[in-house]
């Protein structure tokens, strides 16, 4: 159990306790580091939603109380926001399968898979019953606030969990499901941009005089692309159309990233100097601006800034990620704010362990527990590259040198033991790969190599465990 943050000299509402209890699904959405680190604890908590949590009639209230016998934040209004957050709900299904790649795997994965089913169920019924794969009711959220209307934010949220669905539900064998999960994410990846592409990234369709407070309408808002940030982290691709994906990305930096905060208001709290580099939460650079706009818009969160950091990542604009985490990394230097303390609603606020995100996309890792798939395909300029990376079992470094003739890759294990039967390189060269050789220790390794592109898939004969000190050496020419 976790609460959103900790009590302390940032937050003046808690006395000595937690700040905002407790798993709220929303704040939750964003952290990466626990599942990784310790991957069996985070999966107590997809426990926690879809056991205890879930109502009969399969929404999951974003706050859990304890003791597990007091009575659930069921047919009840709940706070911030007062009704359960559908992000929150959406992210459920991705943390479940994301639990699932990371080592979870089908045994822990086959008894929640029925609440999910039934989660989905509910969303799907409630909010798209015409399966158009796009959400127009209301929308409860982690601004603690509730928007209406077609939008990016929930809705890649909710083209990512059904995507996931559809993973999930082949994997059970049920191909009617998966189609029908498939189908409806179809038509939301061409119904969404048809109502929110302006040209430049994703606006909220609202209906501004139904709905006078808390919209953000035309705005640029920094986490339209939350689904897509999974989506990449999941291996689903591109869940909206790549190019506006990237337009997008772009907008959002330009628009919202500040050199300073000279002359502006943040409100309603401030998390930046005015000397301070930052990114806002939205900006409304074609005008249109509401008197009273979503919550939280004029401020600077650094859980979003390690999103879409990471995303530009991802995407290969490296230079600009390193800009905006520089930005963010001088606000919590020591001289103003300590560098172990990220702030927003709470000391250590959880929404800024997503920043764990930035290492996988930097090193380009991928990693799935069943059938031993590791990946990396560092994003930085061509040239030597290490890092350090963690799977399910175990730790420890991988090793990239780039020659004019070949490409070699180390993966050493440091710690406990790493499997691997599936791995996959980038080929930054200025040809496709030819062939491929592999050693563990020195001694040959049997493999099947397959080229993808730019990438080369190597098939172990046999599942490969790598105990502490072993090295996997592949030499790519």
């Amino acid at each position: 159990h976790g609460f959103e943050g900790c009590c302390g000299a940032s937050t003046g509402f808690c006395d000595n306790s937690g700040c905002c209890p407790l798993n709220c699904t929303h704040v939750w959405n964003y952290e990466q580091a626990l599942a990784r680190l310790f991957p069996d604890l985070e999966r107590t908590m997809r426990d926690t939603d879809l056991r205890v949590q879930q109502h009969p009639s399969g929404y999951i209230p974003h706050r859990t109380i304890l003791p597990f016998y007091l009575p659930r934040n069921w047919d009840r209004k709940i706070g911030g926001p007062e009704n359960p957050a559908l992000d929150g709900m959406l992210g459920t299904v991705l943390k479940t399968y994301r639990e699932y790649r990371q080592g979870g795997g089908r045994e822990w994965l086959e008894p929640l898979w029925p609440h999910v089913k039934k989660l989905m169920e509910y969303i799907m019924t409630t909010l798209d019953p015409q399966g158009t794969g796009v959400i127009n009711g209301e929308q409860p959220n982690t601004y603690d606030i509730s928007i209406y209307g077609p939008n990016a934010f929930i809705g890649s949220l909710y083209l990512a969990a059904l995507r996931s669905a559809e993973e999930m539900a082949r994997l059970f064998q049920d191909e009617a499901l998966a189609r029908r999960y498939h189908q409806v994410y179809e038509n939301g990846y061409r119904n969404l941009p048809a109502a929110t592409w302006n040209g430049e990234y994703y606006i909220q369709k609202v209906d501004m005089a139904e709905h006078k407070k808390y919209q953000f309408g035309t705005g640029c808002h920094s986490d339209q692309l939350l689904g897509q940030w999974w989506a990449h982290q999941l291996e689903l691709g591109y869940i909206l159309p790549e190019q506006q994906v990237r337009a997008t990305l772009g907008s959002i930096f330009k628009y919202n990233w500040r050199e300073d905060f000279v002359g502006f208001k943040q409100e309603p709290r401030v998390f930046a100097s005015e000397h301070d580099k930052g990114l806002l939460i939205c900006t409304w650079p074609k005008g249109g601006k509401p008197e009273t706009p979503t919550l939280y818009s004029d401020e600077v969160w650094t859980g979003i800034e390690y999103e879409v950091a990471g995303l530009l990542l991802y995407e290969g604009r490296v230079d600009d990620a390193l800009k905006l985490l520089r930005g963010v990394r001088a606000r919590y230097d020591g001289r103003e704010r300590s560098p172990w303390n990220d702030i927003e609603c709470g000391d250590h606020y959880a929404r800024a362990m997503s920043s764990w995100t930035l290492l996988e996309a930097a090193s380009g890792q991928h990693y799935s527990a069943p059938g031993g798939f590791l990946a990396f395909a560092p994003k930085t300029s061509p040239g030597d590259f290490r890092c350090f990376f963690i799977t399910g079992d175990g730790w420890g470094t991988f090793d990239q040198k780039l020659s004019a003739a070949t490409q070699r890759e180390t993966i050493t294990c440091r710690y406990a033991n790493i499997r691997v039967q599936r791995l996959e390189f980038a080929f930054p060269g200025s040809t496709e790969p030819r062939k491929a050789s592999a050693t563990v220790n020195g001694k040959s390794v049997q493999l099947k190599p397959e080229i993808r592109g730019k990438s080369l898939r190597l098939e172990l004969a046999s599942e490969l465990t790598l105990n502490a000190g072993d090295s996997l050496k592949v030499e790519i020419s």
